[in-house]
């Protein structure tokens, strides 16, 4: 497949992650490699092959000249779905044109299916990765490739960790303790299914660095799935 299978573009602010609150625009790309049965996904229109397959695909070009001229702010969100399963040159092309016009790009990424390339290491591309544990039903997936991928981030990128049960947290924090990364460490409850309250308690005594990771937009638009 030439082009990038486009599922949503729409501006918002930044819910999640370092740059939380920011305008940023979103562009959700169909396909993913991960179900998530233990959540379930809260993108089900962007992993559902019977839904994003029906999506436009559409040229790199002329989606940063949209995001250019349609979109306030200059900060991008790439994500997904699974953005890595988009063609590797079309989404680098996206990103590079991006960078030359001076954007800053969040890219959210499981991390399991290839290595990140070049283009997400540089200094104004920050990687989210959600680190699927248990709770998730994907704890197993591409674990050699999160870990080299997870070696390879910086401490401008961050790992992201989804609590569903108290099972994950103690994952959570025994991979925390032997992941090689300089990546920043954030922490979230799976939306209904954790109690954020409880999760900031263990955070606290573990006293642990991480970040908490509360979702933002969906609060200020809840019940929303596709889109504002």
């Amino acid at each position: 497949m030439k082009g990038l299978r486009l599922t949503e573009l729409y501006p918002s602010i930044q819910g999640e992650g370092p740059n939380m609150g920011a305008v940023t625009t979103f562009v959700r790309f169909g396909g993913c490699n991960f179900r998530c049965p233990g959540w379930p996904c809260d993108t089900q229109h962007a992993i559902q092959p019977s839904i994003w397959k029906n999506d436009p695909i559409v040229e790199p070009v002329a989606l940063s000249h949209r995001i250019k001229n349609e979109m306030p702010g200059s900060n991008v969100c790439i994500t997904g779905g699974e953005p890595t399963m988009q063609p590797e040159a079309d989404l680098q092309q996206l990103a590079s044109d991006l960078l030359l016009s001076g954007y800053t790009i969040d890219v959210f990424t499981n991390g399991s299916l290839v290595e990140l390339p070049g283009w997400m290491h540089h200094p104004r591309v920050t990687v989210m990765m959600d680190w699927k544990l248990g709770g998730s039903g994907e704890a197993n997936g591409g674990l050699g490739v999160r870990f080299d991928n997870a070696y390879n981030l910086s401490p401008k990128d961050g790992i992201k960790f989804v609590i569903c049960t108290p099972q994950d947290f103690e994952d959570a924090y025994a991979l925390y303790k032997s992941i090689p990364t300089t990546a920043r460490f954030w922490a979230g409850a799976a939306w209904g299914k954790y109690k954020e309250s409880k999760l900031v308690k263990q955070i606290m005594e573990h006293d642990l660095p991480w970040r908490m990771n509360v979702q933002v937009h969906k609060y200020i638009w809840p019940n929303i799935e596709k889109g504002i």
